[in-house]
């Protein structure tokens, strides 16, 4: 399936989740495993039998690994769980497709306001098909860093925000609005972070795993601390610093 061809089976199956969201009474926990919401489960329902129905392989944080095909896509049915039980804005799907080359199409659509994040491989990556601008910001000490975890002590940068969707945060860098993201705990599955992933590469922005591992990874049991900066300049001064934040 061509790139194009899947970002738009991407639109499709967000804009069915939105309108399933739309009737959803229960926001709550689904008490089936620990930190699970209904909404995640909604979401689910309408993603993989749709993208294995397309001949797709679908790797997703619910229901694991399904289907067979030459191209995976990695789903985040609800990025920021947390966030849409309490009715904050700031919640997503994100999806990517993955084939033999890694990374070839992604989306990335926060769930509450529609903005939309898309990339394709060697194509450049848009938000509402507008261009993405990320800062230039080289100085910890100048920059807005959002975190996943929280930081154990005082960094140097200027502010910093923990709004826990690490795939909106990840594109909020890739748009200017922060000048870098750091999972502090490690804590990411490939389907928190990958539609992001994509969409900051083709932005050419610096993004690598604090432990120096690869980030695309097509196991659902794995974590990865992804590090994503404006500049190459300040990924090095995050990556300095990054012990003193991490808690013991």
């Amino acid at each position: 399936m061509k790139p194009e061809a899947l970002l738009a089976l991407f639109d499709d199956l967000t804009a069915e989740l939105i309108d399933a969201l739309a009737d959803l009474k229960d926001w709550g926990l689904s008490g089936q495993i620990e930190g699970q919401y209904q909404h995640d489960l909604v979401a689910d329902d309408i993603f993989v039998p749709a993208l294995t129905g397309a001949g797709l392989r679908v790797l997703t944080e619910e229901s694991g690994i399904t289907g067979e095909g030459d191209i995976t896509v990695v789903v985040d049915p609800v990025d920021g769980s947390t966030n849409a039980s309490m009715g904050l804005p700031w919640y997503a799907t994100s999806l990517c497709a993955v084939d033999a080359e890694g990374p070839l199409a992604a989306s990335v659509m926060n769930l509450a306001t529609g903005q939309r994040f898309q990339a394709i491989r060697g194509e450049g990556a848009e938000v509402d098909e507008g261009k993405l601008e990320p800062s230039s910001c080289i100085e910890l000490s100048d920059a807005i860093v959002a975190f996943s975890g929280w930081p154990a002590e005082h960094g140097g940068w200027r502010q910093y925000r923990t709004y826990g969707a690490g795939a909106l945060d990840m594109c909020s860098v890739a748009a200017g609005v922060f000048d870098a993201f750091v999972d502090i705990d490690r804590a990411h599955g490939v389907w928190d972070y990958l539609g992001a992933y994509l969409v900051c590469a083709e932005s050419g922005l610096t993004m690598v795993d604090s432990a120096g591992e690869d980030l695309v990874v097509l196991d659902h049991a794995i974590r990865r601390g992804p590090v994503v900066a404006a500049t190459p300049e300040l990924a090095v001064d995050i990556l300095a610093e990054l012990p003193r934040w991490v808690s013991n």
